[in-house]
């Protein structure tokens, strides 16, 4: 005898900037996918499933649409802002997979995580490499390099840092945050300086600011990959003076560091890097869902 079918409800979702917005029908969400291959783990996502497909409500065409290897999926990110709000794949019930973490008001960290071996599947994938100059700042002769990339290769980095982000040696904040950017991109922030990053490949990535201004997110146009922040440097004299007082010292505090989205380095073991929780969202100036 075949299960009754649950009641569904009607969720919207969106990328950060608005650009395009989506509903979709589905059961009250209690569980989400978490995938580890390679284009999943780079990018973050949490796989919601529907067995219909999305409804899109606004869609200004900034979607970029991004495939590789097999091309059996079409990954869709917005173009301005970054955020991957679908894909499409004959591989799902309804040809379509929702990213989860842009569906608004669905706090992610509160419901069920379940694991998908998509690494265990060819071809496997084979990271891009860094062939910039390698880093030796001072005072960290005896730290490590850890290198990483968008998903594409038009994007690589190098990271300078004492300690493995894996364990407990790496003494220095890592943070994941719940904000209205920081959950849709699923980011996973360190906070190194200017001086232990360095970026391959500057010409392909694209820049996003909101709010404030102050830092702007940067991200692979190709892949859509988010690499990590850094301070904006198209503030004028005049647009920082105007600055709320508080915002205008969180600035000159940080103007040197990088922030970097371990999403982005190759080889870690995300599963076993333990962030600490922020909530960003309930802070500071307020999101307005479009």
């Amino acid at each position: 005898m075949s299960e009754p079918e649950q009641p569904t409800k009607k969720y919207r979702g969106n990328c950060h900037c608005g650009a395009f917005v989506f509903e979709v029908e589905a059961p009250e969400i209690k569980s989400l996918s978490d995938c580890n291959c390679s284009i999943c783990t780079k990018r973050g996502y949490l796989w919601l499933v529907p067995k219909s497909a999305p409804t899109i409500i606004k869609d200004d065409g900034k979607l970029v649409h991004y495939a590789f290897a097999g091309r059996n999926m079409d990954h869709q990110f917005c173009g301005n802002c970054g955020i991957t709000v679908l894909a499409a794949s004959d591989m799902f019930p309804a040809k379509f997979g929702v990213n989860a973490r842009t569906i608004q008001g669905l706090n992610v960290w509160d419901l069920e995580i379940k694991t998908f071996d998509g690494a265990a599947y060819d071809p496997q994938y084979v990271a891009p490499a860094y062939s910039g100059p390698e880093l030796n700042p001072a005072g960290f002769e005896d730290a490590n390099t850890y290198h990483g990339s968008c998903h594409c290769g038009a994007v690589t980095t190098a990271v300078r840092i004492k300690g493995s982000p894996e364990d407990n040696t790496y003494k220095e904040r890592i943070l994941e945050c719940n904000c209205s950017i920081c959950q849709r991109a699923g980011y996973l922030w360190i906070y190194p300086s200017e001086s232990q990053v360095a970026i391959q490949g500057r010409e392909n990535l694209s820049t996003y600011v909101f709010g404030t201004r102050v830092f702007r997110k940067v991200f692979c146009k190709t892949c859509g990959v988010h690499i990590g922040a850094e301070p904006n440097p198209d503030l004028t004299d005049e647009e920082i003076a105007a600055l709320p007082e508080v915002v205008r010292e969180f600035r000159a505090t940080r103007l040197d560091l990088r922030p970097m989205n371990l999403r982005a380095f190759n080889g870690l073991d995300l599963k076993r890097v333990k962030p600490t929780q922020v909530d960003g969202w309930s802070r500071g100036q307020q999101y307005a869902n479009p």
